[in-house]
């Protein structure tokens, strides 16, 4: 959609010549090797030659792009080039075609090739009765009626009312979402702009398909080329098939956007937004929905005296995030994490000049989501995502591990990895710096009691050990360093018996320890559990720890 991760003007301009090179050396190799020999008409045969060469270019960049998806975790999923690419692609193609007929006009003319093609115009003619009564007919109606009864010309429906007129709705819908973006500062603009697109698109393409298909039987009986009728014909029916493919994804992208453009937002409410008793610290307690930056705004104009933002959120729309960001850049402000900051809420946290987080604060990350996103979409946000954390200085190793978990998952980094990637600053080290989960001498009332309740639990655990838990599967013992709590088990299997298990095992310690309600307060409190077992000899086969409960 192009609301995000557009494919910039020099990546199209090197598609398009791209596509015009590979569509006129492919189609003439296809021509001289093999279409031939199987038709003979030469004018046919140029056009087949381009569709071929189009659905080649669009099979090339659906694998390009799904074998760089791989890099984001989305191993199974097949993934089509946007909508700007398969225009470009349709007129690199179109321009390599029609040079070709240019080129065999004039091979013709010189005598060095021979015509083909020669309408039989005691069957086909544009003097036949019926196609003059269909004329006569047509004649006077206006110009969306005769397109739609396919009686206007086929390069016109083709060209003009189908690629021209899609493109020039795209361009007036990418025109009004950057105005909207960078002057007008909307998401519920954007997203009205964005409803609008794909309504009017929609009804344009139905409207400029129809003509199309009818005007391509209409312009052989007028004794046109065959070949064109069926290139038309055949990219009209493609695009059905993967307007059909993403239908639903437009039907979830029209919902989402017509509440957005509304002011409702899926995600929940407003963040809650005050400030502190001494005027010194922003708060924002919440979700970063639709008119998040607005309130946001409003609130820090009547701060002057406030130096931090303080952050509790879960995250939300990124747009809003990065308005908000923009604002803490400008003000100069600190910021600070109270006990989570996931999502979109990173991009804020990053904004700070000194960014910092207690003890318990949860970091995460993940990939960008937006209902009926395609892959090549979710692809292009997520890079954009990578531009934005480097720009904000943070190292491209740690970028590249953020971009991995997919939406419904997210990554939680170690306090060592926050600092040294440069996500938090050590000028106010109340971070989590160490693999026990707390900074050292920076143990609060909270600490001690978890740490407490570690171990008494341990201790429970540790009654009566080594202790048999089933027939295969020992509790040597159990420890507690810092607030993570290490099991080891020893099982009655070899390391090759196990290893199918691993991965089936990780998620039922996981779910072990997330699905009882103690655990995972802890859990969500700064303690991680550790599971090592050994296989019959004592040699280490799993070392799993439970770090994180979030879905």
């Amino acid at each position: 959609m192009f609301t995000i991760g557009d494919p910039s003007f020099t990546e199209m301009a090197v598609a398009a010549v791209i596509a015009f090179l590979f569509a006129y050396g492919f189609s003439w190799a296809l021509d001289k090797w093999l279409l031939r020999r199987l038709l003979a008409d030469r004018i046919a045969g140029i056009a087949l030659g381009g569709v071929a060469a189009f659905v080649t270019l669009m099979a090339a960049g659906t694998a390009l792009l799904t074998s760089r998806i791989h890099v984001f975790g989305n191993s199974s999923a097949i993934v089509v080039p946007p909508i700007q690419f398969v225009l470009t692609f349709l007129g690199g193609t179109f321009a390599a075609s029609a040079l070709r007929m240019v080129v065999y006009a004039r091979e013709y003319e010189k005598g060095e090739d021979q015509l083909v093609f020669d309408p039989d115009y005691d069957d086909l003619s544009r003097y036949d009765d019926e196609v003059n009564d269909w004329d006569e007919k047509n004649r006077g109606r206006s110009y969306l009626r005769r397109h739609w009864v396919g009686h206007l010309p086929l390069p016109l429906s083709y060209w003009v009312n189908g690629a021209l007129l899609s493109a020039l709705v795209l361009g007036i819908a990418e025109y009004l979402a950057y105005r909207m973006r960078n002057d007008w500062h909307s998401l519920r603009g954007m997203a009205a702009v964005a409803l609008g697109y794909l309504i009017v698109s929609t009804l344009v393409w139905l409207w400029s398909s129809v003509g199309i298909w009818r005007s391509a039987y209409w312009h052989r009986r007028r004794g046109g080329a065959a070949g064109w009728g069926f290139a038309a014909r055949a990219l009209v029916l493609l695009g059905a098939v993967l307007t059909v493919f993403r239908s639903g994804d437009i039907a979830l992208q029209a919902a989402e956007f017509g509440n957005l453009a509304r002011g409702k937002d899926s995600i929940g409410e407003i963040a809650d937004m005050k400030v502190s008793p001494d005027g010194r610290e922003l708060i924002l307690r919440g979700n970063i929905a639709v008119g998040a930056a607005d309130r946001f705004d409003t609130v820090l104009a009547a701060a002057p005296q406030a130096k931090t933002l303080v952050l509790s959120s879960p995250g939300g729309r990124i747009f809003e995030a990065e308005r908000i960001a923009e604002a803490v850049r400008k003000r100069g402000l600190d910021t600070r994490v109270d006990d989570a900051c996931m999502s979109a809420c990173t991009d804020i946290l990053l904004a700070g000049r000194d960014r910092s987080a207690p003890a318990r604060a949860r970091i995460g990350f993940h990939q960008p989501d937006f209902p009926g996103l395609s892959d090549a979409e979710r692809y292009r946000a997520t890079m954009a995502m990578h531009d934005r954390y480097v720009a904000a200085g943070v190292k491209e190793a740690f970028v590249w591990q953020a971009m991995q978990p997919p939406p419904q998952s997210m990554w939680f980094p170690t306090a060592d990895e926050l600092v040294d990637a440069n996500v938090l600053t050590t000028r106010e080290a109340v971070v989590r710096a160490s693999a026990s989960g707390r900074a050292p001498g920076g143990e609060t009332l909270a600490d001690k009691s978890l740490r407490n309740d570690l171990a008494v639990t341990a201790a429970k655990l540790n009654a009566g050990t080594p202790r048999q838990v089933d027939r295969l599967t020992t509790l040597e013992h159990v420890s507690v360093a810092g607030f993570t709590m290490t099991q080891v088990y020893r099982m009655n299997i070899g390391r090759v018996e196990f290893a199918g298990s691993r991965a089936r095992m990780q998620a039922g310690l996981r779910r072990l320890v997330c699905s009882d309600r103690a655990s995972a307060e802890a859990v969500a409190d700064g303690a991680r559990f550790a599971f090592l077992y050994k296989d019959r000899a004592g040699r280490p086969m799993l070392d799993y720890t439970v770090t994180s409960c979030a879905a």
